[in-house]
């Protein structure tokens, strides 16, 4: 599993269209056409094929490490296939994608995602002090 973790001051996502690539994969429901969120922490992230809950647990605690840290509770969930050539299936991709969604939705965390399975356009405005970028690769 992949992951960029960006601190931004703005993240703006729109939905163009259903993917048809990889093959097989289904779309979530999506409530819109966009989604906005200021002041957060964007959790872009790739399943790969080896990737179990083990790998999922360490984004996870990741993702609130590294909020804290920034002293944010605004998290953009983000799958983003792009960060890997090793990727996993769709039918597992979403599973877990859900699934991490559904953990952060039991905390004390502001939860948004960018949709599962389009192509989208992104507007960011990343913060630009130490450590504001990061890539993390989980085993």
């Amino acid at each position: 599993m992949r992951a960029l973790l960006l601190h931004v001051n703005k993240f703006e996502v729109n939905v163009i269209e259903e993917s048809r690539r990889p093959f097989g994969i289904v779309p979530e429901t999506k409530k819109g056409t966009s989604e906005k969120m200021e002041q957060c922490l964007v959790a872009f992230f790739c399943i790969e094929k080896t990737d179990t809950e083990k790998q999922l647990d360490e984004l996870f605690r990741e993702i609130i490490k590294t909020a804290k840290e920034f002293s944010t509770e605004n998290l953009m969930i983000s799958p983003f296939v792009h960060l890997s050539k090793n990727i996993s299936d769709p039918k597992t991709a979403k599973k877990y994608y859900l699934e991490l969604l559904k953990r952060f939705k039991a905390t004390e965390f502001n939860i948004q995602s960018s949709y599962f399975g389009y192509h989208k356009r992104l507007l960011l405005d990343i913060k630009g002090h130490p450590g504001s970028f990061r890539y993390r690769e989980f085993y």
